[in-house]
């Protein structure tokens, strides 16, 4: 695994008024698959490099694979880190964003017999009253 090239922290209140402030600058639509085995559940997100995205706050701690790409991570508690695939991590509660410098093929592993996309999304993802969540995690284009 080549993870963690650099770790430095980022203002807790910083990150949450960026994550508010995102909403009213231009989305972009990625690509979401959702995969089901025998009590695992994948859901798999394709990046375009060059964008911001802030992510869902989930509610559990879980299992991550980054297949392919590059991107610098602020996690739920302000730390920073660049991440480059092949990567397998567990991701902590709460929201992180990421700048993506190469496209990220990316993927949240759940271990659950839900197939029911709504079920699971009440299951893993908390709602956050000063951020508006959306079907997919909003993304900024860099210019």
């Amino acid at each position: 695994m080549n993870a963690e090239i650099a770790t430095h922290v980022v203002n807790k209140d910083l990150l949450d008024k960026f994550a508010v402030d995102s909403l009213s600058m231009p989305q972009v639509k990625c690509h979401t698959e959702h995969y089901f085995g025998p009590n695992i559940y994948i859901r798999e997100i394709v990046i375009p490099a060059g964008h911001v995205i802030v992510g869902k706050s989930h509610k559990v701690d879980h299992l991550c694979s980054m297949i392919e790409g590059k991107m610098i991570v602020v996690n739920a508690d302000g730390v920073r880190k660049e991440l480059t695939a092949p990567a397998v991590f567990v991701a902590g509660k709460g929201r992180k964003m990421a700048y993506i410098v190469e496209t990220v093929r990316f993927q949240n592993i759940f271990s659950t017999s839900e197939t029911d996309i709504e079920k699971l999304e009440t299951m893993f993802v908390e709602e956050v009253d000063c951020v508006q969540e959306s079907d997919t995690p909003s993304m900024i284009r860099e210019n």
